[in-house]
């Protein structure tokens, strides 16, 4: 392996910094206009500005999905776009103007306004977004690089972002569609009898399409056909051929339409089966402001994304590789360690493990702090996996992270909070909420201190110190202590503990210290709600 294609493998220390200040941007405009303002859209503008703006919302996201998967076929080229990205100062400057121009009009967006108010924003928006764009772009990489990434992938650029735009709006063309009788006759009959073989009586209407009981029914003709999510296959199956073509092998290569088609047909029968039954188990709210939120551009992305697998990994649909020299010794020859040995999937892998298995509880129960046990199990099972790399770390005691977690739990236990309206074990009783208690212990004292401490202050913190000396010392802390409030509902107490905890690890650069001062915090506030029974302390 070259030196080059070991640099295309890894994302520079720069772009974690752009990325993390992008993140925390997008989460600043996100919270400021969701709370800081009172005002509804409909209610002052027209119809179709409001739904403008939020297809242009969901096109983004997909623009940016699709942007993901294009970097992953093409790792060369964006590696060399981005070898010098970082946030300069010219840049930084046009990006936080862009960033205040789009935040103005929270300043004068009330209820009631009506559409006095919309030629302004939108100029502001735009304004911001111009600016902000332009900052963004120049922070990734400077003009001579983005010359040449445009030379070498123009066309596969423009189609990649031009499709990512326009797929949510494809999507809803094609809703005509889902009147073709074959398919919704299939899917309704699928569906009747997987909701049988699950154990479920339902009142089924061939001729109108609607299946359910009682209050909860789901009518199949106009929304749930999966009409729409084969025609996303087949456009990014297209798409995918057309761009890649010269690495593809034809006509082998054109199985992968067929196959993304049928697998789309078979999770949407799949995904409305699931529906049904969450909603006739007496959680309907669940059922449809949760599971049907996502669930189907969920299983389009991950159908995306399986589809290139199998292409990347099956040589029978791949072009032979063009020969190459002969191989070096083996001991000369670099190489990825094992997952379980690799130190930067071990501290970034039980990281997501933990996030995906929150936003997973989430989403399949009304009372996710219930499944905790679970969520706990998993994550230890994955802290285990790196167990030995966890154990070369220094973990001699410090007083000063002791004092300092000691500090921060009383803090913590001491600023007033609202109490919670349900207990987060839901309704376990006896045997099953004393392991409630014990797994949450263990997730909270043990378990969370690790990893997020390895996450944030040593991967991401140290990825974001680009430079030499504390302007970047305390860029780094900033950005990385604001990503750990995010993940809390009392963000503010959060940064202010992500700051001590930065300050901890960097003291004697050691992150155990800071996994310390934080597993003591934490057991000083569990104890704190054991001991008073106000469990939404922790």
């Amino acid at each position: 392996m070259t030196q080059t294609d070991m640099q295309a493998q890894s994302l520079p220390r720069g772009l974690w910094a752009v990325l993390g200040l992008l993140a925390l941007e997008m989460l600043a405009l996100s919270v400021s206009y969701k709370h800081a303002i009172d005002f509804t859209c409909l209610a002052n503008w027209p119809h179709r500005v409001c739904s403008g703006a939020s297809g242009l919302m969901v096109s983004a996201f997909t623009t940016l999905g699709a942007l993901a998967i294009l970097a992953m076929l093409a790792r060369r080229a964006f590696a060399d776009l981005l070898a010098e990205a970082r946030p300069a100062l010219l840049p930084l400057a046009l990006n936080l103007s862009g960033l205040a121009a789009m935040s103005v009009p929270i300043l004068f967006l009330r209820e009631g306004s009506g559409t006095g108010s919309l030629a302004p924003t939108l100029a502001f928006w735009a304004l911001g977004i111009g600016l902000g764009g332009l900052g963004t772009a120049r922070m990734l990489a400077p003009p001579e690089r983005w010359r040449h990434f445009l030379r070498a992938t123009g066309w596969t650029l423009a189609a990649v972002v031009v499709a990512g735009l326009a797929a949510p709006g494809l999507a809803i063309r094609l809703r005509p569609l889902w009147r073709f009788d074959t398919v919704t006759d299939t899917t309704f009959a699928l569906v009747s009898r997987g909701m049988d073989w699950l154990g479920y009586e339902v009142d089924a209407d061939p001729a109108a399409k609607i299946i359910g009981r009682g209050n909860f029914h789901i009518d199949i003709a106009p929304v749930c056909s999966g009409i729409e999510g084969m025609a996303l296959v087949t456009l990014f199956v297209l798409l995918y051929l057309a761009l890649f073509r010269h690495e593809l092998r034809f006509p082998r290569a054109l199985i992968l339409l067929p196959v993304g088609v049928l697998v789309s047909a078979a999770l949407n029968v799949v995904r409305i089966v699931a529906l049904l039954a969450i909603g006739l188990s007496g959680h309907p709210d669940l059922a449809v402001g949760g599971f049907h939120s996502h669930a189907g551009w969920l299983m389009f992305t991950c159908i995306a994304l399986g589809l290139i697998a199998l292409a990347q990994g099956l040589p029978a649909l791949r072009h032979d590789p063009e020969p190459v020299a002969p191989a070096r010794p083996a001991l000369d020859r670099p190489s990825l360690p094992p997952l379980h040995r690799d130190p930067a999937a071990a501290r970034i892998l039980p990281f997501a493990v933990f996030m995906l298995t929150a936003l997973v509880a989430s989403t399949v129960s009304q009372a996710p702090g219930m499944l905790y046990p679970i969520r706990a199990l998993v994550l230890g099972a994955t802290v285990a996996l790196f167990w030995p790399i966890y154990a070369r770390l220094d973990w001699r005691a410090d007083p000063m992270a002791i004092g300092a977690g000691l500090a921060i739990g009383a803090v913590w236990v001491l600023i007033p909070v609202a109490p919670a309206e349900t207990p987060p074990y839901g309704t376990l009783t006896g045997t099953a909420l004393m392991l409630w208690y014990l797994l949450r212990g263990v997730g909270t004292v043990l378990l969370v201190p690790l990893v997020e401490e390895l996450f944030f202050r040593d991967y991401l913190e140290g990825k974001l110190r680009i430079g030499q000396g504390r302007a970047w010392s305390v860029f780094a802390a900033l950005v990385s202590a604001g990503a750990f409030a995010a993940l809390h509902d009392r963000w503010a107490e959060a940064l202010a503990v992500g700051l001590v905890l930065s300050w901890i690890c960097r003291r004697r650069g050691r992150v155990g210290d800071a996994i310390l001062a934080h597993a003591v915090a934490n057991a000083t506030v569990y104890a704190a709600a054991l001991a008073s029974g106000r469990l939404e302390i922790i």
